[in-house]
């Protein structure tokens, strides 16, 4: 089964899932990922539970890295990195992230845009599990996000996103944590992406612990928004700086001694 966009050409889609003792919640993704997806990349952090056994049961054509455990955005870097489709998935491991969403989040890339972005707050979406705190943290990092960079963003710290290949190597990421939702959502915006917000549904985590720590993940996320937000102010300063040296350069000119 193939994917076609709206120039009627042949896509090839990858998705990039990390993961970290995973193991009792890869029956409920794996399996039901779509029979047109060309190809899984799995970031693994060198799972002690049997993680990569269990993905083996279900997907024998997953392609596992196995990398020491630096979080989640240093995953996806590496996994994006390896994806050879043409359109790129990423989503979590812990069956948070409907596999049959794909689909949704793929139509606005085939229609053109470069990035498509889950949101749990657009009607038909939702969350089992937003707690209030984590519901209000997220809004108030959304509407610093779009009056900082004048995005219209609905949420801002979910990971269930697609790109165009080309697109991702206009986001240069940096951050190894959770903020990396947070700082892709900046540098598309920054970089002049078409993103498109799709309605996704968020269901709690079916086994085992989050990684995920409200106040150490919070604080990284607003150094993200703040970081880059003032490099502009560095960049202006700078190229201030290079105008005022070549100008000065400039009426300095150069005295030659005539010959007599």
């Amino acid at each position: 089964m193939s994917v076609v966009d709206n120039k009627q050409q042949i896509k090839k889609i990858s998705v990039v899932i990390p993961t970290l003792n995973e193991s009792e919640n890869i029956k409920e993704v794996f399996p039901n990922i779509p029979k047109f997806v060309d190809e899984i990349i799995v970031v693994d952090g060198n799972s002690m539970d049997g993680t990569r056994e269990e993905i083996m049961k279900f997907r024998t054509d997953a392609k596992i890295i196995i990398e020491k455990p630096s979080g989640k955005g240093a995953a996806m870097r590496i996994g994006f990195g390896k994806a050879t489709g043409d359109l790129i998935i990423i989503m979590d491991a812990d069956g948070s992230h409907n596999p049959g969403e794909i689909q949704a989040l793929l139509e606005p890339i085939l229609d053109g845009y470069d990035v498509a972005n889950g949101s749990r707050l657009l009607p038909g979406g939702g969350s089992d599990d937003f707690t209030p705190f984590r519901r209000l943290g997220n809004k108030i990092f959304v509407t610093m996000v779009n009056s900082m960079y004048g995005s219209n963003y609905t949420d801002l710290c979910y990971g269930y996103r697609a790109f165009k290949k080309e697109a991702l190597k206009k986001i240069q990421c940096c951050s190894n944590g959770f903020e990396i939702e947070t700082e892709q959502s900046i540098l598309m915006k920054k970089a002049g992406l078409k993103v498109k917000e799709v309605p996704s549904f968020e269901s709690r985590r079916k086994n085992g612990n989050s990684n995920l720590r409200t106040f150490r993940d919070g604080y990284r996320i607003l150094n993200i928004i703040f970081r880059e937000y003032l490099k502009k102010f560095f960049i202006n300063s700078q190229k201030n700086q290079n105008e005022k040296e070549k100008k000065h350069v400039t009426n300095k000119g150069t005295i030659t001694k005539s010959d007599t």
